[in-house]
């Protein structure tokens, strides 16, 4: 098997480097490249604000309890 390896060609190796550069993109394959990209940018970062959103939301009721939704008259009765 060592002996097939050796007798492969090394210039066809880098074949795909000697060809040049790709042509270029019409306009209409830029502007699909770019309508996905920024629905990508879109679709991620609502990914984002809801893992915050999830992470975040039980924060102010464990540490506040539920004096967030006392009255006003409450809180007058406290101070006094």
């Amino acid at each position: 098997m060592a002996e097939e390896e050796g007798d492969m060609d090394e210039d066809g190796v880098f074949l795909a480097f000697t060809q040049g550069p790709p042509p270029s993109r019409g306009p209409l394959r830029l502007a699909l490249d770019k309508a996905f990209f920024i629905f990508l940018a879109f679709f991620l970062t609502l990914l984002l604000l809801e893992a915050l959103y999830k992470l975040l939301w039980p924060l102010p009721r464990a540490k506040f309890g539920d004096w967030l939704l006392r009255s006003p008259q409450k809180e007058e009765e406290l101070e006094l």
